[in-house]
C-alpha cells in the first residue's frame, strides 16, 4: 500500500515568502502614506483657500466704494476675523498656541521659531491662520524726511492642521498674499499689475523656486496652485 504524499510549504519557504512580503511592504507603505498625507494637506489648503476667497467677496461687498487699504485687512485684521470667520480660539498678536512654536523646511532638519506680525486665530476646522496687515503706498516727502514705499499686500500664514505635525513649510504650513483687488495668490510682495493668466503662472513659478527651503512654505502655495492642486514636490 502506497503512502500518500502531503503537499504544503516548509518552514524555510514560509520564512522566505514572509521576508519578501516584508521587503515589498517596507518599500511601498511609506510611499502610500506620504501620498495620502500630501493629498490630505492639499485638500485642507484648498478648503481654506475657498473659504478665504468667499470671505473676501463679502469684505468687498461691504467696501466696494472704499479703498482696499482702508479695509480691515490693512487697519484691523482682528476685526476681519471677527466679521467673517468662526474662530474657536484667538491667540491675538502672539501666534502661539494657535501655531506650533517652530517649523522646518522640506530640505532641512533645522527648525526656526515662528512669529507673525499680525493677528492669529485657530479656525473651526482646526487650521491656524495669521494675517499681517497690508500697507498703502507712501509718496516721498523730502521736507518731512519720508521715503517712497510701494504698496504691500496683506500677508497670510496658514497651518492647515494647526499645531499637529509635521510642522513643515510646504507640507502643512503655507504663506501667500491678499492683493488690493481682494484676490488670493502667491505672486510676490510688489506686484502693481498681475496681467493675464500666463503672466500669473510665470510670477508664481518665480515664487515657487524657494519653496523647499522655506520654513513657512513661501512659494509652495504657488507650486500647488500651478500644478492644479497637486503637491508634486
Amino acid at each position: 500500500m502506497k503512502s500518500e504524499a502531503c503537499l504544503g510549504f516548509t518552514v524555510s519557504e514560509l520564512m522566505i515568502a514572509l521576508a519578501i512580503v516584508g521587503i515589498i511592504a517596507a518599500m511601498t507603505v511609506p510611499a502610500v502614506i506620504s501620498k495620502y498625507q500630501k493629498q490630505s494637506m492639499v485638500a485642507l489648503l484648498k478648503k481654506n483657500y475657498v473659504e478665504l476667497q468667499e470671505n473676501l467677496l463679502l469684505l468687498y461687498a461691504d467696501n466696494f466704494k472704499t479703498n482696499f487699504y482702508r479695509t480691515t485687512l490693512n487697519t484691523d485684521t482682528e476685526k476681519f476675523f471677527e466679521d467673517f470667520y468662526n474662530a474657536t480660539d484667538e491667540c491675538g498678536n502672539t501666534p502661539q498656541p494657535c501655531f506650533a512654536d517652530s517649523y522646518r523646511s522640506i530640505n532641512s532638519a533645522a527648525r526656526t521659531d515662528f512669529d507673525c506680525d499680525g493677528y492669529s486665530v485657530l479656525l473651526k476646522g482646526g487650521s491656524a491662520m495669521c494675517i499681517e496687515p497690508g500697507q498703502a503706498s507712501v509718496e516721498a516727502d523730502d521736507e518731512a524726511g519720508i521715503e517712497a514705499e510701494d504698496a504691500q499686500p496683506a500677508h497670510v500664514y496658514l497651518d492647515v492642521n494647526g499645531t499637529d505635525k509635521p510642522n513643515i513649510g510646504g507640507r502643512d504650513m503655507f504663506s501667500f498674499y491678499i492683493y488690493d483687488f481682494y484676490t488670493v495668490d502667491d505672486l510676490g510682495e510688489n506686484v502693481d499689475e498681475i496681467g493675464d493668466d500666463s503672466n500669473k503662472r510665470t510670477l508664481r513659478n518665480q515664487q515657487a523656486a524657494g519653496c523647499a527651503n522655506s520654513t513657512v512654505g513661501a512659494g509652495c502655495f504657488a507650486r500647488v496652485f500651478n500644478d492644479e492642486w497637486k503637491m508634486n514636490y
